[in-house]
């Protein structure tokens, strides 16, 4: 099982400043909160993952529904060069700053690290 969310945290790093946990006082906006919502082995072979199935929440935090689109487009496309695909996508107003939720699935091989879509 590999813990797949500092790969994806440098990903996006240049996008915008990214946080594996939402906390009062985030450094700055725009801020993606990364979480791993899924993380199952779907072959084993001679008793290690060989290829996992790894489900991920993007919440792209902004200080205006603009920028959090914009961030948002900006995350997905580079995630989506990488073979990561999006499974949902929904702007949130509530009372904390305007974000876009976006949820993504792909699978891993634990071996050669190579991501492809599902």
């Amino acid at each position: 099982m590999k813990d797949v969310l500092p790969y994806i945290a440098k990903l996006l790093s240049d996008t915008a400043d990214v946080e594996l946990a939402f906390h009062e006082g985030l450094a700055s906006l725009p801020c993606i909160i990364l979480s791993e919502t899924g993380n199952s082995a779907s072959v084993i072979l001679n008793g290690s993952d060989r290829y996992s199935v790894i489900s991920l929440q993007l919440d792209v935090y902004a200080d205006d529904e603009e920028t959090a689109r914009e961030k948002a487009i900006e995350a997905n496309a580079v995630l989506s060069q990488k073979g990561i695909k999006r499974t949902f996508s929904q702007f949130i107003t509530d009372e904390e700053k305007p974000r876009m939720c976006m949820r993504y699935r792909f699978g891993l091989d634990e071996v050669t690290e190579r991501t492809v879509s599902l």
